[in-house]
């Protein structure tokens, strides 16, 4: 009988297997650095993508809202605009006599609160949410009859990506 000698066998070392474990956890530390990294990328571009387009959606529902106004007017930050009256029956407006008014605020989660990043409307006691993540919101009235509103909406993971403001002027239609 022969006998081999355990010296010819075939296979790794411990220390080989040592080392080769060592470069492949190198190398998964690195990959996953690099995930994690875009991936924080990746959720800051896309909060400052996210504060542009709710900003500008918020804009177009301002303009939408109040376009349709007779008369405007600004107290503590706040825009009120009158609406002429509209005729039930024949679907115009009567531009002589006051419909409903809307009043357009930042507020909190209730509308209810002197701050906040909600945009509201409020008619009478019944309160809206036209949107949420407004970082800031002012109104002017130039001539009577055209309302500027400047709004920004609000970037939640600090993106590098800036939020953008929106500078929107509204002639009212029924002044």
């Amino acid at each position: 009988m022969k006998h081999r000698s355990l010296n010819n066998r075939a296979g790794m070392t411990l220390l080989e297997v040592m080392i080769s474990t060592g470069l492949l956890t190198i190398v998964l530390v690195g990959t996953l650095t690099l995930l994690t990294t875009m991936m924080q990328l990746w959720a800051k571009g896309v909060s400052g993508t996210s504060a542009n387009s709710i900003s500008s959606l918020a804009a177009r529902k301002l303009v939408l809202e109040i376009e349709e106004g007779n008369s405007a007017s600004i107290d503590n930050g706040r825009l009120t605009v009158v609406f002429p009256y509209l005729n039930p029956s024949t679907g115009d407006y009567d531009r002589a006599q006051a419909g409903i008014t809307a009043t357009y605020y930042l507020s909190g989660e209730t509308g209810n609160e002197s701050t906040g990043a909600n945009l509201w409307k409020s008619v009478g006691v019944s309160k809206t949410r036209l949107a949420k993540s407004i970082e800031s919101l002012s109104f002017t009235i130039q001539n009577g009859k055209l309302v500027r509103f400047t709004l920004t909406g609000v970037d939640q993971e600090g993106a590098a990506i800036s939020p953008k403001t929106e500078q929107v002027s509204v002639k009212l239609r029924n002044s």
